[in-house]
C-alpha cells in the first residue's frame, strides 16, 4: 500500500543576489567540447547506455563553460573531462558498488592518487579501474605546461583533500555514523570536489598567481566562503537539519536572512584582499573572479539541468515556488518526493530534492558555525 502524501508549496529565497545577479559568460567553445568530451568518457569508459545518457543528461559542461569562460578550446575540454570523470567516479563511492566496502574504496582512491603523488612506478595497470585511467590523461595535461607547477601541485593536494573527505563518509556510511554539523561541514568541503576546480580554472585560465598568495588567511576565507556556497549534496545535512523541528518554510525564510550576512561576508573578505604588487594583483584578481565563477557556474547549472528541479527548472527560478510531496504524520517513515520530478527521495538514501535547497541549508549551516569559528 503506498504512503498517504500531502503537497507542501515552499517559497525559496532569491539566491540570485550580489554578484550572482551578473548573468554569466558562457565559453563559446561549449556546445562542441560538451559532445567531444562526454563520447570521449563514455567510450573510454566503456558505459553503457544507461550510464552515458546519465552523463549526457548531467550537461556538466555547462558547468565548467561558466566556470571557466574564457579557457581556449584545449584547456576548456581538460576541465570539461574531469567534470565530467567527477560525476561517475563519485556516485561508485555514494550510491555504487564501493558504499559498503571502505577498505576497497581506500585501494581505489590510493590508485587515483598515485601519478598525482610522483608514484607511478608503482602502478599496475591490470589493478587499476578504467574510470581511473581516465583521470590520469586529465593529470598528465594539466602537468604538461612546466611553467605553472605550482597548479599541477596544488590540484593534486586538492584531489587528495577529496580522496579524504570521500573516504570519512565511506567510514561514517558503514559504521552508521551521524556526524555533528560542524563534522559534516569540514568533510563535504573536502568531498564535494569544489576545490580542484578552483586550481582547474587556474590551469584553463593560465593565470600566473605566485604560491605565497594561497597561504593568505583572506584568500584561504574566499576559497572556503567558495566551497560552502557552490556546495551541491552535502550527505546527512537535510535530514540533521530537518530532525531540529523546524519547518521547510521558517527553514528557508531564516536561511534567506542568514544569506544578507553570508554575501556581506564575502565583500568583506574580498574588499580586505592584501596587495602583492602591480603584476601579482592582476593575476590575483582574476583567480578571485575564478572563485566566483564557480559558485555561478553552481546555481546556473542547477536551473538549467533538469536533474536537479525536474522537468521546468525555469520556471522554479523565476517564482522560487517548490511543491514537495512529503509523506504524512501518519506514515511510518517520512519521504520527500520532488512533485517536477515523480521520483522519491527517502531519508536513509540521503538525496536531494535539489542543489538549491541543499546550498540553501549548507550556507545556514556553515554560517552559524563561522560566527563561533572566527
Amino acid at each position: 500500500m503506498e504512503p498517504e502524501q500531502v503537497t507542501i508549496t515552499v517559497l525559496l529565497p532569491d539566491m540570485f543576489k550580489a554578484f550572482l545577479k551578473q548573468e554569466p559568460l558562457v565559453n563559446p567553445h561549449y556546445e562542441r567540447v560538451k559532445l567531444e568530451s562526454e563520447e570521449w568518457l563514455s567510450e573510454f569508459c566503456s558505459f553503457g547506455p544507461r550510464m552515458r545518457k546519465k552523463v549526457n543528461n548531467c550537461d556538466f559542461s555547462y558547468f565548467c563553460a561558466i566556470a571557466a569562460p574564457f579557457a581556449p578550446r584545449s584547456q576548456f575540454r581538460t576541465i570539461c573531462d574531469w567534470g565530467n570523470w567527477v560525476f561517475p567516479y563519485d556516485d561508485m563511492f555514494d550510491n555504487g558498488c564501493l558504499r559498503d566496502k571502505p577498505e576497497e574504496s581506500q585501494r581505489v582512491m590510493e590508485s587515483l592518487m598515485m601519478p598525482m603523488m610522483g608514484k607511478s612506478s608503482y602502478l599496475d595497470v591490470a589493478d587499476r579501474l578504467r574510470i581511473v585511467q581516465a583521470h590520469d590523461t586529465v593529470f598528465q595535461r594539466i602537468a604538461m605546461p612546466l611553467h605553472i607547477k605550482g597548479v599541477r601541485k596544488r590540484f593534486a593536494l586538492a584531489m587528495q583533500g577529496y580522496c579524504q573527505g570521500a573516504l570519512v563518509q565511506i567510514d561514517n556510511h558503514f559504521a552508521s555514523k551521524t556526524p555533528s554539523l560542524e563534522e559534516i561541514v569540514l568533510i563535504r568541503r573536502k568531498s564535494a570536489g569544489c576545490k580542484p576546480l578552483y586550481h582547474l580554472v587556474e590551469y584553463a585560465h593560465d593565470l600566473r598567481v605566485p604560491d605565497e598568495v594561497f597561504d593568505n588567511p583572506v584568500i584561504q576565507e574566499l576559497e572556503c566562503l567558495g566551497m560552502d556556497m557552490a556546495e551541491g549534496v552535502p550527505h546527512n545535512m537535510v535530514t540533521v537539519c530537518c530532525s531540529s523541528g523546524m519547518s521547510l518554510q521558517n527553514a528557508f525564510n531564516t536561511v534567506g536572512k542568514l544569506l544578507e550576512q553570508r554575501y556581506q561576508r564575502w565583500d568583506k573578505a574580498e574588499a580586505s584582499v592584501p596587495s602583492w604588487g602591480k603584476e601579482a594583483d592582476v593575476q590575483v584578481r582574476k583567480y578571485v573572479e575564478g572563485i566566483k565563477c564557480v559558485v555561478k557556474a553552481n546555481l546556473n547549472w542547477s536551473f538549467k539541468s533538469e536533474r536537479y528541479l525536474g522537468s521546468n527548472p525555469a520556471q522554479v527560478r523565476s517564482t522560487r515556488v517548490l511543491q514537495l510531496l512529503v509523506e504524512s504524520p501518519n506514515s511510518r517513515r517520512k519521504t520527500v518526493v520532488m512533485k517536477h520530478h515523480h521520483s522519491r527521495l527517502q531519508d536513509d538514501a540521503l538525496k536531494t530534492v535539489g542543489s538549491y535547497i541543499i546550498w540553501i541549508y549548507t550556507l545556514a549551516i556553515e554560517f552559524l558555525l563561522s560566527c563561533v569559528m572566527y
